[in-house]
Parts: structure tokens; C-alpha cells; sequence
């Protein structure tokens, strides 16, 4: 089975140690290890002398998580009533994915999915024949999302509405109302809903979940990599309430994971245990540098900012007589070497993503941005 060229991954991992400026990241800067002791006034030394007798044997009793991971887990939905069996961890958000998507999936079926996304929603379904239903948001109305066009994608073959909230790349947020909607059209036509909640909370901790709503055919996938400034962790999850799912998606597991890195496990355990201190380090980061940039956006006349973004990356539209791969390629040739996602590989034409959660000190993105504004200089008329 071939996939389609994921065009985010795929440009970004090359270029991402070779940029100068680098916009390309989703991620707020990493936190180190120290720094995470740091910040939770926990004692670093005494959790590294019991860590080296730490077993690293399979996970005793149950593949699908440690308790303290799960536990760690539930936490982070407190109006969503999460139990840990509920909860199955994966090697990542990706993995957690295609966990749920292949695990959905029947031939006859169609699946609904919302742009723009993460490529995997859409070209996961696609790989495998399956109908796939797009829903655009409306770009020039701030991408706002046509429930109209929404209910009228679904019918009684639908298996999964599938979207991203915060969105990725724009960084909006669907309202408690539009997530509301969702659900009622998800129940009339007994579809499932996949969201993916990867920039959850990244700037408000009061941001809905789609787990909040009652419905047990809703999933929620996240994990460590923007909310908990560790990618390199590879701990996400699922929360799925229907039991006989759950146990599909566990089968898929055992074939493609068995379980997921004891010591990622334990460190991620420390990070849920402490996320009101996690999340407030990645605010102090976030939201800074998000208004440095929708100021530097409004002050260039060919660019746009798209919506009103919440998570660590916008989606900037500009006038330039250039295609978005092509701008972005240049770019990285340029003395300068400025790195950012081109809008064509989320289908978006003369687009930009815009990453701003990579740069702790405001001071370096404003440099950055700045040397941004020499380099497109050169596409002026």
C-alpha cells in the first residue's frame, strides 16, 4: 500500500536543523530534563538513583499504559469524566492516529473530514480506498466551519467526522457552540468523531474537549509533543469510552506497537502530575510570541493573517506571484535560511505556516521575523 508524500513531515525533518530562522516548528521549546526538575521543585538526583534500577521489560499486567500514566492522563480532562481504562497510550500522536482511523475504517462507508488538517485524517482513509468527504472552512470568513455544508457531507453511511481543535495550521478554535453541533450531526447519522486535540490548552486550560459532551462514539487524541514541550517523549493517547472500540483499537496495537517506552512513560507520568506548571512554562512562551506576530503580519502589506490562531502555528495568506513550495524552497536557499511549512501541503495556495512556540526569547523571534521581512522584499513588484 503506497501513502500519499506527507508533504509537513517530510519538508520539515530535512531542513529543521539546517534553518537559520526556524518558523517551521510546531512545538514550543523543548524542555530539557533539569529544567522539567526545576520547574516542579522536585529532586532530580533522588528520581536518578531510583530510575537506574528501573526494569525495562514490557509493561507488567497491562500494554496499554502504566496506572500512573493513565491516572496522569484523566487528569487533563477534569469536565470530561475519563477513567483509566478508557485510556490507551501510543507512541506518539501519529500513532494514535492511525490507531483509530485504520481501526474505524470499513469498505462501504465514507469518512468526513474537515480542512484544513493534519495530513494523516485525510490521506490515511484515501490510502486505503476509503470515501472521503471534505468540508473546507471558509477562509475569507475567518475560517469559520458551515455546519450547513457539514450535516449535508453526512449520511447514514458515515463512519468518522474527523478534525483538529485547535486546528492545524490556522491554530482557531471551534466554539463550545460549533462543537455542540458537531455531536448532534455525529448522532443523527451515529457517526464517530475523531478529534484531535494536540494543541488543547496551549493558551487557555478552559478550552473544551470534544470528551465533554457526552458522547461515548467521540475520541480524543493528544499528547506530549506541543502541550507538554516534549516531543521526543513519543507518549501520546486515545480516550475512547465505547469498550468494544477500545478493544479493536488495542488488537491494532499488538500488531504494530505491543506497547509504548517504559521511560518515556515515567517521564511523561511526571509531566501530567505537574501540568498546571507545564502548561503555564508553554504559556509564558506562547502567548508573547503570538502577539509579536500578529503585529508583524498586520504591518506587511502582502501578507494576511488567516483567523485567530490558539495553538503554536497561524496560517498567513500573501500576494506574491510565487507558489507557497516554491517561496518556501527559496527561502532555505537564501543566505538567510528561513524555514516555514508551505500552504500547499495542506492544499491551501499562496499560504504560509507560521510556527512561533520554537523561540523562548520574544527577542530572537522578533530578529527572525525582521530578516523574514528583507528576504520577501524580493518578490515585490
Amino acid at each position: 500500500m503506497k501513502m500519499a508524500w506527507f508533504g509537513v513531515e517530510e519538508w520539515l525533518n530535512p531542513m529543521d536543523s539546517k534553518a537559520k530562522v526556524n518558523l517551521g516548528s510546531s512545538c514550543v521549546s523543548a524542555i530539557k530534563l533539569n529544567e522539567l526538575f526545576d520547574l516542579i521543585g522536585q529532586d532530580e538526583d533522588e528520581f536518578l538513583k531510583e530510575f537506574k534500577y528501573q526494569s525495562l521489560h514490557y509493561h507488567f499486567g497491562d500494554a496499554t499504559g502504566s496506572p500512573r500514566v493513565k491516572a496522569g492522563v484523566c487528569h487533563l480532562y477534569p469536565n470530561g469524566n475519563v477513567k483509566p481504562e478508557q485510556v490507551m497510550m501510543t507512541i506518539g500522536g501519529s500513532h494514535a492516529n492511525e490507531l483509530v482511523e485504520m481501526g474505524l475504517m470499513e469498505y462501504g462507508e465514507n469518512c468526513v473530514i474537515i480542512k484544513p488538517s493534519y495530513q494523516q485524517h485525510y490521506d490515511i482513509p484515501k490510502s486505503v480506498n476509503m470515501e472521503t468527504r471534505i468540508v473546507n472552512l471558509d477562509l475569507d470568513n475567518g475560517a469559520k466551519l458551515d455546519m450547513a455544508a457539514l450535516d449535508a457531507a453526512c449520511d447514514k453511511n458515515t463512519k468518522m467526522i474527523a478534525f483538529t481543535n485547535p486546528n492545524n495550521p490556522i491554530g482557531n478554535v471551534l466554539t463550545d457552540e460549533e462543537l455542540g453541533q458537531i455531536v448532534e450531526i455525529a448522532k443523527k447519522n451515529d457517526a464517530w468523531i475523531l478529534c484531535d486535540e494536540m494543541y488543547r490548552g496551549m493558551q487557555s486550560d478552559t478550552q473544551t474537549s470534544i470528551l465533554d459532551y457526552g458522547y461515548d462514539k467521540a475520541i480524543s487524541i493528544s499528547s506530549t509533543s506541543k502541550m507538554f514541550s516534549s516531543a521526543g517523549l513519543r507518549v501520546g493517547w486515545i480516550v475512547c469510552k465505547d469498550p468494544e472500540m477500545y478493544e479493536v483499537f488495542k488488537t491494532r496495537r499488538s500488531y504494530n506497537s505491543i506497547c509504548c517506552g517504559i521511560i518515556d512513560e515515567i517521564i511523561a507520568s511526571i509531566e501530567f502530575e505537574n501540568y498546571e506548571k507545564m502548561w503555564a512554562r508553554m504559556r509564558s512562551i506562547l502567548c508573547p510570541n503570538k502577539a509579536i506576530v500578529k503585529e508583524w503580519a498586520d504591518k506587511e502589506p502582502h501578507l494576511e493573517l488567516i483567523g485567530d490562531p490558539w495553538g503554536t502555528t497561524c496560517l498567513i495568506r500573501y500576494d506574491y506571484d510565487v507558489d507557497s513550495e516554491t517561496l518556501a524552497k527559496d527561502a532555505m536557499e537564501d543566505e538567510r535560511k528561513i524555514l516555514f511549512v508551505p500552504g500547499d501541503y495542506f492544499d491551501i495556495p499562496k499560504t504560509i505556516r507560521v510556527g512561533y512556540g520554537a523561540f523562548r526569547d520574544p527577542e530572537v523571534l522578533k530578529a527572525g521575523l525582521a530578516q523574514f521581512s528583507e528576504y520577501l522584499k524580493k518578490w515585490e513588484k
